[in-house]
């Protein structure tokens, strides 16, 4: 076990948000977090990455949401990141956390489709490939270091035909507004969910006030998607943090106050780490219905996610 200790007012947060046993399955995470790949190759060969993973001696696990995932459990990255097919990319390392922001999205070949925060590319990816090469494909990243990133992984996925922006995700609602069929919101965030006992770098700029503060941006990230939507369009608003601040309670104020009408949709994936919705959180209260908001919890798949997809409905 790591000699490393996470700051005692986040540990008591998270005692305060999960159940006994929820909280014993995130302590366990802490240590070794679960692993996942996908399928980057042709379709019809996707068999051959499960069948390539069992020989490697892991034992892949089929995922039902997502025909072309396994997961791997929890052996460690740099043992899986060593293996010759991960190397070459044919198999795709990525949480499934972050393949089910952009399953929830339903992206059909054709759709128009913006990245919001794009970096560092997975879920771009992920999206360029359920377009089968139609419609439009936009990937925004405020960062130049990130988008020189962003761009590393889309030229070794090929995926071509993406058009990668360098700036700041809250113009597109003016610059962009009404042009897409679903954007993705995966926001920055307190990254909760990837605190690591090994590495205290994970957690060394965590604050209640930061979470404030980063509630603020991701309101303004979430009200500019909601613009670029076009009417009947769809928003995925996602984080990988735990905080209410900066889940459920950014949506329930997007909702109310946002300059275009939205609702909040229900996500179909069949999750069972799913929990209920936080509406009440040290001393403030969602007055939206926001049951359709999609708390994730540490499993032996997954680690620590939120998502809330959003629809424009005029």
């Amino acid at each position: 076990m790591s000699g490393h200790t996470l700051p005692k007012p986040f540990v008591e947060r998270v005692r305060r948000l999960l159940s006994p046993d929820d909280f014993a399955r995130w302590e366990r995470g802490l240590e070794c977090p679960p692993l996942s790949v996908r399928w980057t190759g042709p379709r019809e060969d996707v068999e051959r990455g499960r069948a390539y993973l069992s020989s490697m001696e892991f034992e892949p696990a089929p995922v039902p949401w997502m025909p072309e995932a396994w997961s791997v459990g929890r052996c460690t990255r740099r043992r899986l990141s060593e293996v010759p097919w991960v190397t070459q990319q044919r198999l795709f390392m990525q949480s499934l956390s972050s393949m089910a922001a952009v399953m929830a999205m339903d992206i059909q070949p054709g759709h128009d489709v913006l990245d919001l925060c794009a970096a560092p590319g997975a879920k771009t990816s992920l999206i360029h490939r359920l377009q089968r090469g139609k419609g439009m494909l936009i990937a925004n990243e405020l960062s130049r270091a990130r988008t020189t990133r962003l761009n590393a992984v889309l030229d070794r996925l090929e995926c071509e035909g993406v058009e990668v922006m360098t700036g700041a995700g809250e113009r597109l609602g003016g610059t962009h507004a009404a042009c897409f069929d679903r954007v993705l919101a995966d926001v920055p965030c307190s990254g909760e969910a990837r605190f690591h006992l090994s590495n205290p770098s994970t957690w060394k700029r965590w604050s209640v006030s930061s979470i404030t503060g980063l509630a603020k941006r991701q309101g303004a990230l979430l009200e500019s998607a909601c613009r670029c939507a076009r009417p009947g369009g769809e928003v995925l608003y996602a984080t990988c943090t735990m905080a209410p601040e900066e889940n459920e309670l950014v949506v329930d104020r997007v909702l109310a106050r946002s300059s275009v009408p939205m609702e909040l949709l229900p996500i179909s994936l069949p999750l069972p780490n799913r929990r209920t919705p936080v509406t009440a959180w040290d001393g403030a209260m969602a007055v939206q219905d926001l049951a359709h908001c999609a708390r994730l919890v540490s499993d032996e798949t997954m680690t620590p996610f939120f998502m809330a997809r959003l629809r424009r409905t005029g």
